[in-house]
This record gives structure tokens, sequence and C-alpha cells, in this order.
């Protein structure tokens, strides 16, 4: 029997909303068949994922205000703990085993969000990413902690710094899973990851993080039916680097008239630039170069601003506690500053050493170089995933 046109139609909408959200597209395509009931289903299960996961990415972008922080300091890419009590809630912590839990639909603002049989989210946060007690630093180089394993072939894997984010699962109906365990779904048992979540070859409910048993995707049968949706690293990393840019640009524009003039980049190779500890004064100065790191100048709160990014006091905010100095690049003239976000490592690029940080290359690619005027015959010539804008004087 041929699928009718309204099917074809809803089998399509799936495929376009997968196509948006990244990984995990084609096992959940393939969960889909024909059938209208089944079809609904999958379709409102997709859907809440999908929306959970966008909260989750906006939730990593909420803004950073003015005000200095000295410690546990709020940071682009901040995700929140898992709601362990089934109250819609985060957590104010999420240490050791309890990044596992439910969705936090009420701290992410979104409703009530259920897959297709009624059955709220759950929702595992990489160490690196929960926000608290946070660990630093977190930047574009900051990988996932969790493993996900795919039955047919492609998996994440956190051992070899290509673990996920956060992992977002929607349980589907109660059944038998593999080891006997007879699911049921009660008040009593609302906070045993048991009684919702599935195994095969490893266990949804009892992840081991920073290791390979983490979770797993497969096709759906009669003793697994958890439809897993991973955020992987590289869309987070997207969002980090639009709002560090966005931060950036906040912070280094003048409303004075006339303005003070910009200080030149530091040098790219000036190891004092580096890391998450307190840069002091007299270390990391400007220079000639074309293009460089952000300089430290401790007089430079430009009205409007009291979170300057060009004081490297570690105690004043996120941008030095986190290393962004060391993947913020800058390229001063005398109206208008050039900020250069650039984007996470490509292969053929090292920032393991001192000596790798120091290294443009290590951090933008050719095209990006050739649109500042500032070519490099080794850069290399993979397509770029550095964002740059410039900043005028007002």
């Amino acid at each position: 029997m041929m699928p009718t046109p309204i099917l074809q139609k809803g089998v399509a909408v799936w495929v376009v909303l997968l196509l948006l959200s990244g990984a995990g597209g084609w096992m959940l395509y393939k969960l889909s068949n024909t059938y209208p009931a089944k079809q609904l289903t999958m379709h409102k299960t997709i859907t809440s994922l999908a929306l959970a996961k966008q909260a989750l990415l906006a939730y990593a972008q909420q803004p950073l205000g003015l005000t200095q922080c000295e410690s546990n300091c709020p940071r682009p890419g901040d995700l929140p703990c898992p709601d362990r009590n089934n109250d819609g809630i985060a957590e104010t912590s999420c240490s050791n085993t309890a990044r596992l839990g439910r969705l936090p639909w009420k701290t992410l603002g979104i409703g009530d969000v259920r897959d297709g049989s009624g059955e709220r989210l759950w929702y595992a946060v990489s160490e690196r990413y929960k926000n608290n007690p946070r660990i630093l630093p977190l930047n574009l180089d900051t990988p996932g902690t969790w493993s996900l394993l795919l039955t047919e072939g492609l998996h994440w894997d956190a051992t070899q710094g290509n673990g996920v984010v956060a992992v977002l699962i929607a349980p589907m109906h109660p059944l038998v899973r593999k080891d006997g365990w007879v699911q049921q779904r009660q008040e009593s048992s609302s906070e045993i990851a048991k009684h919702y979540l599935d195994i095969h070859a490893l266990d949804n409910a009892s992840p081991v993080e920073n290791t390979v048993n983490g979770f797993v995707m497969t096709a759906s049968s009669p003793h697994f039916n958890d439809v897993v949706w991973p955020i992987t690293a590289g869309s987070m990393h997207q969002q980090m680097q639009k709002h560090v840019l966005s931060e950036l640009k906040r912070s280094l524009r003048c409303t004075l008239s006339p303005c003070p003039t910009y200080p030149s980049p530091a040098a790219a190779e000036d190891d004092r630039c580096l890391g998450f500890q307190s840069v002091t004064a007299g270390q990391c100065l400007p220079t000639s170069v074309n293009i460089g790191r952000l300089p430290v100048d401790a007089d430079a709160h430009w009205p409007g601003t009291t979170q300057h990014m060009l004081d490297g006091d570690a105690k004043h905010h996120w941008f030095q506690q986190n290393s962004w100095r060391e993947q913020v690049f800058y390229q001063s003239a005398s109206t208008q500053t050039t900020i250069i976000v650039a984007g996470e490592r490509l292969p053929g690029q090292s920032r393991e050493s001192t000596t790798d940080k120091g290294n443009l290359n290590a951090y933008l690619e050719a095209s990006t170089l050739q649109a500042l005027q500032a070519q490099n015959a080794s850069a290399l010539t993979l397509p770029s995933n550095d964002i740059f804008e410039r900043v005028m004087k007002q």
C-alpha cells in the first residue's frame, strides 16, 4: 500500500526539522513509518526535542550584563543543571552523578514539554558546561564529556575529545527493558531513571561521563524506544562564538567625543596573554603588529562599560576567567577596530602547547587573513569558521 499524500507530507516535515536540528536526524527518521498514529507520536516527539534543544542553546547565550563578578561567573556556553525532582526547575548544583535528570522546562521558560507518549523529556549536561559549580575554562576548545554510541557506526567519543555537551532523551511509553526490568511510571518511581530510560548495548539510565559508556541511539524495538538527541560541541560553539563577538562589540564601543585611541594589538606569540589567570600591568602589551590578541589596558573602562575586556583582571569578568583572550584577535585603526573570534580548531590546527598558541595559523584560516589584508602563506586553506566585525568610533 502506497503512503497517502498527507503521510508523505508529514514525513517531509520531519526530514526538514531533522536537517535543521543537525545530528541524529537519520535515526529519528528511521523510527517513523507510514502508520498515522505512530507518525503523529513521532512528530510530536521530534518537535519537542527540537524546541528543547533551541531553548538550551538560547539559555547558553543569556546576556552577561556589566556587573563585575569574582567567582563562578555566568559565561557563554553555560547550561542549566537537570531537574532531579520532577518540578520543572533546574537544581542549583549538579556535581558528581547529578547531571542526568529531566529537562528543567520551567527554568528554560518553554512550558511543560513532553514527547509523543506524554512523558517529560530527560536531559544530561556535560560537567564542563554546567552552570554550577563551573569548571574553568569554558571556550571553543572545551570538548563535551558525554559519549554517544550509534549502533550503525557513527558516534561521539568523549575519550577522544569528541564528546557532546548535552543529551536529550524522549523516554516514550513504558516497556520491559532488555535486562528484564519492568518500567512502572508512578509518582513513587518518578525519579528512578530505569523506569524511563532503556538499555541496548549501553544503559541510558546509568551513563558514565568521560568514558565510552555514555548513551546509545538505536532503532526502536520491543525492549528499546528511547529517542535520543545530542547537542554537539560544534552546535554549541557556534552560538558561543556569536555571543562573545556581541559582548566584545559592546565592550569596545566608545560613545565619548572625542574617543580615546584604540590600542595596538598584543603579539600573538606573547605567552603572557594566554591562560585564565589574571594578566597584570606590564604584561600582554600593545605592539606594532597588524593582527594580534586583545592587549591589556587596566585603565580602559570607557563610559557604559564596567567589564572592559582590555582589563586583564580575572576577578572582573568571564572573558579572562575562561581564556577567551587566546581565541579572540584584534586589528586596530585610528577610527575603528576589527574583532575576530576564531572558530573551533580544524583538522591541521594544534592548540596544545604555548608555542602552538602563539601561531595565528592555529586559529585563523587563510580566507580570514586575506579578508583582513594580512595574508599568511602557511595558513590553512580550509573553509573558515572564524567570524569578525568592525567596530567604529561613535
